[in-house]
């Protein structure tokens, strides 16, 4: 736990220097700034999480299509830039910090359940106070008059402008401009923008840099506000003049809102972009400055979180092999109940093809081992007593897969029977029954491992760490839509959850066994 707040917290970090930079960009060209800082505390809370548990399909020469592997978006992140080896002794250990995990998790939810009920109460306080406020109308505007709140908008589903009593004794020209800041909130819905984010807040309110972000969406609020006013025709002299004033009579505090009276530090900063003006160096800053936003975004996708890969890519080395053995590898393997591996030779190359899919080369590292080289993937032969080659063993993805070596009147059958299944186009009895069962099973953690094969259930033990908190995320079962065959004759369904969908590739024998399961998120 305190590894992934790292993680999150350093991700923010980069996010909020990436939508300061753009912020900059923006202002530079007269452009609106809130949106940017809406998106990045989105982007703060989504990112990590995505990055942390969504896979992706990607090319492979072994799943029941042509083009589909899953691939963790964790796994092509960098480990060099993940805080998780902030927090490991020099043996590569996690330390006695994980046992703080369960005080760190119970902390979360109650100061997140804190700040809610705070927000509650905070809300229902200033409804309660509205309720005896007057309601005035106010140079043709309905408006609330107080003795020192404002000026300001309350409220979220009906929000109103709030005006304290001094303002209608002020000239007529700042009564205008008064009116004219709180409308144009209210026009560009800026108090449910502003609550939005603080709802945003409460999911993780142990994230400092949200809270700064969180300001600066409030300084961003005001800035856009300030640029629509002086657009509508508004002298920016008299509108100076008129947050000066209101910034010397600071509002009684009512909670986050969009309100005219800021800081006096910021209401400088305010005057000084509204009269800012375009120069040629400044456009070529905006340049740089946005340059600089999209490369800490990028390098905000690629920390990598606690859980990402770790593991070290094997350099494999190519060694020459006599013709004559790659010619005793030559034949077909049967893959399970659909596939076929075709193994062919054109000189010292040996070449491989499984049913539906491309040809793909490997190379041989030992006499009978072989690597490939367009995908993470090993194959290597078995012999008999008399060298007789009578059985491949694939490996990829963790997983040992044999294939027993056949005739090719045998493997014409088997890819007749599955070019007749693919033609037919319709699932095998039992396949939707069974992948509702293994959705349900994986989900509560308990996979059904003896309606498996032995292979299959090997790989989703393994598989399990991340295939139960995806499918916890996607939500309760809605619907499941057979959507036909693949190429190795696997049926495909298109199952929609509470929160999103997953597409998955299910193959069961004669005896209802399920011998072949992928699974990837859908769009």
């Amino acid at each position: 736990m305190l590894a992934w707040m790292m993680y999150v917290t350093m991700v923010t970090l980069l996010l909020s220097g990436a939508a300061l930079a753009a912020e900059h960009t923006a202002r530079l060209h007269r452009a609106s700034t809130r949106w940017i800082w809406i998106l990045t505390i989105i982007a703060s809370l989504l990112l990590p999480t995505v990055i942390a548990s969504v896979s992706v399909q990607m090319p492979s020469m072994f799943s029941p299509t042509v083009s589909q592997n899953i691939v963790a978006l964790r796994e092509v992140t960098s480990e060099r830039l993940s805080p998780a080896s902030w927090v490991k002794d020099s043996t590569g250990k996690a330390p006695e910090w994980r046992g703080l995990d369960p005080v760190l998790k119970n902390a979360w939810v109650v100061v997140s359940a804190g700040m809610l009920l705070v927000l509650v109460v905070t809300g229902t306080h200033l409804f309660l106070r509205k309720r005896r406020w007057a309601k005035q109308t106010f140079n043709g505007t309905l408006v609330y008059i107080t003795a020192d709140i404002g000026p300001a908008v309350v409220g979220l589903l009906r929000p109103r402008i709030v005006v304290p009593s001094w303002v209608m004794q002020s000239p007529r020209s700042q009564q205008a401009i008064v009116l004219a800041h709180e409308q144009s909130h209210l026009d560009a819905h800026d108090p449910q923008l502003l609550t939005i984010a603080l709802c945003l807040l409460v999911a993780m309110p142990w994230n400092l840099p949200l809270w700064w972000q969180l300001r600066r969406l409030r300084y961003a609020i005001e800035v856009d506000c300030d640029a629509r006013v002086l657009r509508g025709g508004h002298d920016v002299n008299t509108y100076g003049e008129t947050l000066i004033e209101v910034g010397e009579r600071q509002s009684a505090f009512i909670g986050s809102v969009a309100a005219m009276s800021e800081s006096k530090s910021f209401l400088e900063e305010r005057i000084r972009i509204m009269v800012l003006k375009p120069t040629k160096l400044g456009r070529i800053v905006a340049v740089g400055l946005a340059c600089l936003s999209v490369g800490m975004v990028t390098v905000a996708a690629q920390v990598g979180p606690p859980n990402a890969a770790s593991t070290t890519t094997i350099e494999r080395q190519q060694v020459a092999v006599n013709p004559d053995v790659l010619a005793g590898y030559v034949g077909n393997y049967q893959f399970g109940k659909n596939g076929v591996m075709h193994i062919t030779r054109d000189g010292s190359r040996l070449f491989l093809q499984l049913t539906g899919q491309q040809v793909v080369e490997v190379f041989p590292e030992s006499e009978t081992k072989f690597f490939a080289k367009i995908v993470d993937a090993q194959i290597s032969f078995v012999k008999d007593a008399q060298g007789n080659t009578t059985s491949l063993t694939l490996h990829q993805n963790g997983m040992n897969q044999s294939a027993p070596r056949i005739d090719a009147t045998a493997a014409k059958q088997i890819e007749e029977t599955t070019a007749a299944k693919i033609h037919s186009q319709q699932p095998n009895p039992g396949s939707e029954a069974a992948l509702r069962r293994t959705i349900d099973a994986v989900t509560a953690g308990k996979p059904n491992l003896s309606e498996m094969s032995p292979e299959l259930a090997k790989a989703t033990e393994q598989q399990l760490p991340k295939l139960q908190p995806m499918l916890v995320t996607m939500g309760p079962v809605q619907s499941i839509a057979f959507n036909g065959v693949g190429n190795q004759g696997w049926d495909t369904y298109l199952v929609r959850h509470a929160n999103g969908t997953t597409q998955w590739h299910i193959l069961i024998d004669d005896k209802g066994i399920i011998i072949g399961a992928l699974v990837s998120a859908g769009p």
